[in-house]
């Protein structure tokens, strides 16, 4: 057993295999963290206040409304925010995953939310608050033009 010990081969096999479980426990906490930003991203999306004022914000995009009341902006302001939260977890989720399953809602937020965005900026002095959700609205705008058209037709009739 102590000519085992001392054998360069024996520490090298231990070696080995301390880095193989040491990669298969990252390999786990990386999914893991995936899991838990999945399960944060959910409970941000279906939360009774977040649906509420989204459901309020996308009215606004076949009724375009140039004047945001009080109470109106108080809840676009809620929703960037929320927005802003929850895009900032496709870090862990994958942008492509966070674009493909909720691209279309981003997209749509956006349109709405652009000029409230651009008020708060210039109304903080903060040029780059919610960067992340206009990084992500944009681009989910981008793959998704008929969103846009639809919102000036809309404009044309109103």
């Amino acid at each position: 057993m102590l000519d085992l010990m001392k054998s360069e081969t024996f520490w090298a096999a231990l070696s080995a295999l301390a880095t193989l479980i040491g990669a298969g426990a990252i390999v786990f906490a990386v999914k893991q963290l995936r899991f838990e930003a999945w399960l944060k991203a959910q409970d941000i999306w279906v939360s009774e206040e977040f649906r509420v004022a989204r459901r309020k914000i996308f009215e606004r995009i076949d009724v375009p409304r140039t004047l945001w009341g009080p109470e109106d902006k108080a809840l676009g302001l809620g929703v960037c925010r929320r927005m802003d939260e929850f895009v900032r977890l496709a870090t862990y989720l994958g942008k492509r995953k966070m674009l493909a399953v909720w691209g279309d809602f981003l997209a749509k937020a956006w349109v709405v939310l652009k000029p409230i965005v651009d008020e708060e900026r210039q109304a903080t002095a903060w040029p780059t608050k919610w960067d992340a959700y206009e990084k992500f609205g944009s681009k989910a705008l981008s793959a998704r033009p008929h969103i846009q058209t639809r919102r000036h037709r809309a404009r044309a009739k109103g």
